[in-house]
């Protein structure tokens, strides 16, 4: 028979649509799915972790924070350390000089002991406060007195204080691109629970990236209170032994505070990835080779309750 009107009507007809499957067939569409499902639990599809780029405001929002939050862990230890870095700067300037007349070595010492001050003191805060930047709970004050490294924070200090004062008499740039390099040295020795060389080291390899922010937000501060210190110190009659230990004090406390928490908080982010106060660390914004692995040490987790 050929094709044609001849045909019967119901060969024409469409072909009814398959009744639904009830059941997978080895190698049908549900066995495929679910053995992609099976590759994709072995191999999960990584998201890429976003990364939070580093800006002074943050830096200057975590010191404030941090600041507010805890005020006596912050200006106690300043009292102590900042007066009797104003009683010696006094003591040298106005009394011993006096007589040896070593005017350049003056200059020298006076823009080592902000340093020397400063090392101890952003070394002695990233203990009190440090857990605070990370959103943790600070540890006791007794423990945090009996627990501190202070040799290598001495060592650390005498350190720079040779290193900045031979810069200092010589050439003045290699003197701030020294003070810059290693201005976390303090806040690494306590965070890290390193050694001293390891600390000189570490703040190094943190600081080089961000040499610019640091040399603005340190080094810049710390010249700024140096030359402020020498302008009064040559106002100001030398009889004026108290009004000279006044100025000495206010500023070293005024810049010491600022920096010093301006220096925890940028140790912190840049080896732990804290953002401060009220958020959770996050260790993809660390930028210490394996810093994220600082997290791990007990000294750098804090204690395990967070703060609400």
């Amino acid at each position: 028979m050929t094709g044609g009107d001849d045909e019967p009507a119901d060969l024409l007809k469409p072909l009814p649509d398959p009744p639904p499957r009830t059941g997978a067939p080895p190698g049908g569409d549900q066995a495929r799915l679910r053995r992609r499902h099976l590759r994709y639990r072995r191999h999960p599809r990584q998201t890429p972790l976003t990364r939070h780029p580093l800006h002074p405001l943050e830096i200057l929002s975590m010191a404030q924070r941090t600041g507010r939050l805890e005020p006596a862990r912050v200006l106690l230890p300043a009292v102590v350390i900042f007066g009797l870095d104003a009683f010696q700067s006094t003591w040298f300037t106005e009394i011993s000089t006096d007589h040896l007349g070593l005017e350049s070595v003056t200059t020298a010492v006076i823009f080592s002991a902000s340093t020397l001050g400063l090392t101890f003191y952003s070394g002695m805060l990233e203990r009190l406060v440090g857990a605070v930047e990370r959103n943790l709970t600070p540890q006791p004050v007794g423990r945090v007195l009996a627990t501190l490294p202070w040799l290598r924070l001495l060592i650390a200090e005498a350190i720079l204080l040779l290193v900045t004062a031979a810069a200092a008499l010589f050439l003045v740039i290699p003197g701030l691109v020294v003070g810059t390099l290693c201005a976390l040295v303090g806040p690494l020795i306590n965070l890290l629970d390193c050694s001293v060389p390891e600390a000189f080291r570490r703040s190094i390899r943190v600081v080089w990236p961000h040499f610019w922010l640091v040399f603005v937000m340190v080094t810049i501060p710390l010249a700024v209170e140096h030359e402020v210190v020498v302008l009064i110190r040559d106002l100001v009659p030398h009889e004026r032994v108290l009004l000279v230990f006044i100025t000495n004090f206010a500023m070293g406390f005024a810049f010491g505070v600022a920096l010093g928490l301006v220096e925890v908080s940028l140790a912190e982010r840049l080896v732990t990835g804290a953002h401060g106060p009220g958020h959770d660390v996050r260790s993809e914004d660390a930028d210490l080779p394996r810093g994220a692995a600082a997290t791990q040490h007990p000294r750098a987790q804090g204690p395990e309750d967070p703060r609400t």
